[in-house]
């Protein structure tokens, strides 16, 4: 295996050689939790996010290759791996050899003797409220001062939380939380409601809450947006969900567990509040230049091809949206996923976004049909520390049902 050494690397990022980092380790020590004492948080700017075991998931070496190319990891470039000593980066250049690739080097001393000899990393600004598989089962098994709620959120998924969840689990379905105010809309439930069901579950201002899904991880962040527009100050989502704790070999449990529910509930939603807007909002969003309307929807349904719903039937978006592509239906959120699952790193979707022009600098309203690809988007968001950001509740359904509404393109 050939290595090369940190001072060599700074060398290569200097010239003007075709170059690609690699980081092989799991994505939350790539967004910048503690890896260990001497380790620098997060990854060297620029690199790549690729875990060695996405290639065995991916299947066949065509399909290996090709989600190689989707991350930039071209052979025609020369390729630097590390890892934090573990072993990762050795089985990626085992598997990167295999299929034909070159120019492939391991870092000498991995990220630790890149930290050692004073050169700087990159954090996902806000990477604790993402948090991974090992870190939640600490939080069970020591006392804590702060109490701790873990949701698992599905819509008519009983079921499924019945056959197995995390212990200690609470099944939250949507519906508790959103409405059908007699259209297909499904707005969030009324701002006093939703802190009197959120009570229900336990859950205060100073709750420390977990939420995850099932397979559709857009419920856990829709159910996190609920509880940040309520309030509640600590929201995380387990990135991943149920299958990230399966893969850790975390057994499940089959009993179901009854929230605990708060006499007096301290969350109230702000008047001043604007993580969650409405039409109103949005029109007088249309008229500011600094003001950007993001459509998390599929091209078919943003260029009026065809509605991504079964119950709803118009198709198309609100004048002036910028589309930002969420994957094949309405009911994934693929471009914003990797293939185990996870959320895609942070710094691709960054760069996603700022090839359509947008940026933290700008008021950016994520929107849907109905506002949950619309929060997994904006929780992206989020985590990057962005400041003026919101879901756009009532979304392209809610909007089009209103004739005077403008719509493109024109029916």
């Amino acid at each position: 295996m050939e290595e090369i050494t940190v001072s060599q690397l700074l060398q290569w990022q200097e010239s003007a050689m075709q170059l690609v980092i690699i980081d092989a380790r799991a994505d939350h020590f790539f967004n910048g939790w503690p890896a260990g004492e001497g380790i620098k948080q997060g990854h060297i700017k620029n690199a790549v996010s690729f875990q060695p075991h996405w290639l065995e998931l991916a299947g066949s070496p065509a399909d290996q290759y090709q989600l190689l190319m989707e991350k930039g990891i071209n052979r025609n470039k020369t390729l630097v791996i590390y890892d934090q000593n573990d072993g990762d980066a050795s089985t990626l250049y085992q598997g990167l050899k295999r299929l034909g690739y070159t120019e492939v080097y391991r870092l000498t001393g991995g990220i630790q003797a890149w930290g050692d000899a004073g050169n700087e990393t990159a954090t996902l600004p806000k990477y604790h409220k993402l948090v991974y598989p090992h870190w939640l089962k600490q939080q069970q098994e020591i006392e804590q001062e702060q109490a701790l709620v873990i949701l698992e959120v599905g819509y008519d998924e009983q079921s499924k939380y019945g056959s197995g969840h995390i212990p200690g689990a609470i099944y939250l379905d949507t519906r508790e939380i959103e409405w059908n105010q007699g259209t297909p809309s499904w707005n969030f439930i009324p701002d006093n409601r939703l802190a009197k069901v959120l009570a229900q579950y336990g859950i205060d201002r100073n709750t420390l809450v977990v939420v995850y899904a099932d397979e559709l991880a857009m419920g856990a962040y829709r159910a996190a947006v609920a509880l940040l527009y309520a309030g509640v100050n600590d929201v995380r989502v387990l990135n991943g969900g149920k299958r990230a704790w399966k893969d850790q070999g975390y057994n499940l449990e089959t009993t179901v567990n009854s929230p605990v529910p708060k006499a007096h509930t301290t969350l109230q939603v702000p008047e001043s509040d604007d993580l969650v807007i409405n039409i109103p909002e949005v029109k007088a969003l249309m008229n500011d230049p600094d003001s950007i309307l993001a459509s998390v929807m599929t091209p078919e349904e943003f260029n009026g091809e065809k509605s991504g719903y079964f119950r709803y039937s118009k198709a198309g978006h609100i004048p002036g949206s910028v589309l930002l592509e969420n994957g094949d239906s309405a009911y994934d959120m693929l471009n914003y996923q990797d293939i185990d699952g996870t959320m895609r790193s942070w710094t691709e979707i960054e760069k996603m976004w700022q090839e359509k022009g947008i940026t933290a600098d700008k008021e950016v309203s994520f929107y849907c049909g109905t506002g949950w690809r619309a929060s997994e988007a904006f929780f992206a968001a989020y985590l990057m520390g962005w400041k003026q950001i919101s879901v756009f509740d009532d979304g392209w359904i809610g909007w089009s049902m209103d004739p005077a509404n403008p719509v493109a393109p024109k029916g």
